[in-house]
């Protein structure tokens, strides 16, 4: 398996961690400052649609633990998906191409509403009041059943969705969320040519669905990770949501 690695892009983000198929290797960055010498920085590329990064304290660092990466249909568009184990807590990223993206920079509502259109089982998230703020843009975090959820745009025609098992230690939910950056590349799609509807070039361009990496075991995982909303009790989802308040106050400064 060959991994390429690439150098810091800057001092406060550290070494790029690359994934290589499904194997994710952690670096480490010279730090600027005293504060900075506890704090490493990871991050992986969705394939060649985008790279992402975020940092942990180091002492939390050999608890981070790649699982897969794969990329799946939904009925609106396709999406990229990166799961992780934080000290055995189960992390998904979620990169999100919907064929008729947004025109422009959504707020709370609109973000919302993306991630309903992702899933309709979404709409039963508890929400808190005030949004986050990730990356210069606006972002929302809420609770689904037994899982934190957090969802933003990395760029306009992106949505992003962060899910956490609630039992995810404070160490990580201080700083991953806070830290991710998730850089785009606008060359590079995994719309293909003809998949969304109303699509004019399908008549003149041969159609080849880019190749997933060789985790067909995992995507399964990753299907059943977003397609399950329609299941949730709502009465679950009261009382899993009471027994995160304090740990999403004390972490966002926030409360719900």
């Amino acid at each position: 398996m060959k991994i390429a690695i690439k150098p810091c892009r800057s001092v406060s983000r550290g070494l790029m961690m690359l994934w290589g198929c499904l194997l994710l290797c952690l670096l480490t960055c010279v730090a600027a400052s005293a504060q900075e010498e506890n704090i490493t920085g990871i991050g992986g590329e969705f394939y060649d649609y985008a790279e992402f990064s975020f940092a942990v304290p180091n002492d939390l660092e050999e608890m981070v633990v790649a699982e897969s990466l794969s990329e799946g249909n939904y009925s609106e568009g396709r999406y990229v998906a990166a799961s992780m184990l934080f000290n055995e807590s189960r992390v998904w990223v979620l990169l999100i191409y919907p064929c008729d993206p947004p025109e422009g920079d959504l707020d709370a509502v609109g973000l919302k509403s993306a991630v309903e259109e992702f899933n309709s089982g979404y709409n039963q998230t508890v929400y808190s009041p005030s949004p986050l703020n990730i990356s210069d843009r606006t972002g929302i975090a809420g609770q689904f059943g037994n899982q934190i959820l957090i969802a933003y745009q990395p760029s306009v025609q992106t949505l992003s969705m962060i899910l956490m098992d609630v039992n995810v230690s404070e160490g990580f939910l201080e700083y991953f969320p806070q830290s991710l950056q998730i850089i785009v590349n606008e060359n590079s799609s995994p719309l293909w040519p003809g998949y969304c509807p109303g699509d004019e070039t399908v008549e003149t361009i041969e159609t080849v669905e880019p190749q997933v990496a060789p985790a067909a075991a995992e995507t399964p995982q990753v299907e059943q990770a977003v397609q399950t909303g329609s299941e949730v009790d709502p009465e679950q989802v009261e009382a899993d949501v009471a027994a995160i308040k304090e740990k999403m106050k004390s972490t966002f400064n926030i409360k719900m």
